[in-house]
């Protein structure tokens, strides 16, 4: 399965997937025409740009600019886990993955399955939510698949979707001061570590 998972990602294909939070919707952050699906299929904003959920720490350097000495005493304290930080993008990027701010959202996973497709494929890969823009997640594995199953290349199935599935929460490092931008899993975790 994972290797059948890692090959639709490198085919540009998109993957509806369990994650640590809520289901995903899953597809290579540097291919224009897989984003561009993947914008139309939630209906969302290209300005908004994407969550990327990535191997290990050092996948950074790849794609951000500017790192500062917060992100790494947080990534530290906080991943892998729910925790999505954003950071000045590289302008090579591809627009869309940026959105009109630039910034890219990072997030290391802690999840077994998650670790082992990077690997496999290997390299990060875009994990958005799995709804349609502006709508909530849906609540159940059912109301998923009559949603989004016949939209994308790969359902990967996993556990029942919990009754208050939440995504993760997400923390603007681009700012002088570092902001809470989303409360999610973790939320009380990230507003410990700031006020510290």
């Amino acid at each position: 399965m994972i290797e059948t998972a890692a090959r639709a990602i490198r085919r540009g294909q998109i993957v509806l997937h369990p994650t640590d939070t809520v289901y995903g919707l899953a597809c290579d952050p540097m291919n224009p025409e897989a984003l561009d699906r993947l914008l139309a299929l939630k209906g969302r904003s290209p300005a908004k740009g994407f969550l990327q959920i990535i191997p290990d720490i050092s996948y950074c350097d790849n794609v951000c600019k500017d790192i500062p000495k917060v992100f790494y005493e947080m990534s530290a304290a906080l991943w892998p886990g729910p925790v999505t930080m954003l950071l000045d993008g590289k302008i090579s990027l591809p627009e869309s993955l940026l959105g009109s701010e630039g910034k890219v959202g990072l997030r290391q996973p802690d999840l077994p399955f998650l670790q082992l497709w990077m690997e496999a494929i290997p390299g990060a890969m875009v994990s958005t939510s799995a709804n349609l823009s502006g709508q909530n997640p849906p609540k159940s594995l059912e109301e998923l698949r009559r949603l989004l199953a016949a939209e994308v290349d790969l359902f990967l199935e996993g556990e029942e979707i919990d009754r208050h599935p939440q995504p993760s929460t997400v923390v603007d490092l681009t700012l002088e001061t570092p902001q809470l931008v989303r409360s999610g899993l973790w939320a009380d975790r990230v507003e410990e570590f700031l006020k510290s």
